[in-house]
């Protein structure tokens, strides 16, 4: 029942099979094709599934535990990431500027690790 745990994830999120296949680096008809249960999915492919949108792998494999990783930090991070990559390429380097700014600053006002 993998292939309808992967559907229920594109949904959850609210994405077309294109938009997914985009944001995976497949085409909409690869995505069909395993919603469909046409062609079975590599593990790499649900590997880079669970870590693009945070998805509990052993759900994914099993159905058993919840759905996402519930880690507020990955979800920062993937949100971050969204929105980094929705940015043209001037946006993006000012914006990693500005985190590498931020950086300096948090390494200035923390004392060093032992």
């Amino acid at each position: 029942m993998l292939h309808k745990r992967i559907r229920e994830v594109r949904t959850l999120l609210k994405m077309s099979q294109k938009d997914f296949g985009d944001k995976l680096g497949v085409s909409r008809d690869v995505i069909a094709n395993i919603e469909y249960n046409r062609a079975k999915p590599q593990k790499i492919f649900i590997q880079h599934l669970c870590s693009t949108f945070n998805v509990n792998q052993d759900w994914l494999e099993t159905g058993e535990g919840s759905v996402f990783i519930n880690d507020k930090r990955s979800k920062n991070l993937s949100e971050a990431i969204r929105i980094f990559e929705s940015l043209n390429p001037d946006l993006q380097d000012y914006a990693l500027k500005q985190i590498k700014a931020l950086l300096e600053l948090q390494e200035k006002k923390s004392p060093p690790s032992p």
